[in-house]
């Protein structure tokens, strides 16, 4: 984890630059937006977590998603969640790619695939009492529904360390509010249903500070255990490398 961490620090050593068009981000909801970071650009989305499992309550501090672009249809990724006081951490690497733009009922798309260099907490199943997983696909796509009113959905799988796969969903419909901000609601979890399957709902609120900074709120809760449940803060920041 720490070799991630000193390379996207050394990456922050840059000026801020011009960009037409704003951040977009894939926080706050769970539901991964099918926009590329631009290339040249490092982009961080930086949460701050308060969440209740099984009656616990424990903090995620931070979780980070880092980005660069490095095509223009490719972006990298980065993703770290530290647990203080659990010695559960959570490291991700992998990239998301374009596909489609969005033209009429077909919507704008991008691939996701992720490897999990360490994933030694959320992801145990009922086919896999090893609670690792190996690695992610995510289809991710987005449609404009007229006015301010658009929708977010993902499809996926999850593929465990003993060959189980696990499929993902995820639908955020959101709306505009104003020219500065957006809420959502979600839903979003895994298939088939099992013991260790849990749904969730969601929402929150976004609030763009200028073109490349963004905050947000956000709070879900399980609908399988009336006990789990999260809040979090968010700050997402972008800046020019090359």
């Amino acid at each position: 984890m720490r070799y991630g961490v000193i390379f996207f620090l050394f990456l922050g050593h840059v000026l801020w630059a011009q960009q037409s068009g704003r951040i977009e981000t894939d926080r706050p909801d769970q539901t991964e937006c099918p926009f590329i970071v631009k290339k040249g650009y490092f982009q961080a989305e930086i949460g701050f977590n308060r969440a209740s499992e099984a009656g616990q309550v424990h903090y995620l501090l931070p979780t980070s998603l880092l980005k660069v672009g490095v095509h223009p249809l490719v972006e990298l990724r980065y993703t770290v969640l530290h647990e203080p006081g659990s010695g559960i951490s959570n490291e991700s690497f992998g990239f998301k790619a374009h596909l489609f733009k969005e033209k009429g009922f077909i919507p704008r798309s991008a691939l996701i695939v992720q490897y999990h260099v360490n994933q030694d907490h959320r992801d145990q199943s009922e086919l896999n009492s090893i609670p690792h997983s190996i690695g992610e696909t995510i289809l991710t796509f987005q449609n404009s529904l007229g006015g301010p009113w658009g929708i977010g959905y993902n499809l996926g799988a999850e593929y465990h360390s003993d060959g189980a796969v696990e499929g993902i969903y995820r639908i955020a419909p959101n709306v505009n509010l104003g020219k500065r901000g957006y809420a959502y609601a979600e839903i979003f979890g895994r298939f088939p249903q099992s013991q260790f399957t849990d749904h969730w709902i969601d929402g929150g609120l976004a609030y763009y500070v200028s073109d490349h900074i963004k905050a947000d709120v956000s709070a879900g809760k399980s609908l399988r255990t009336s006990d789990s449940w999260y809040v979090a803060l968010g700050i997402s920041f972008r800046m020019r490398l090359w």
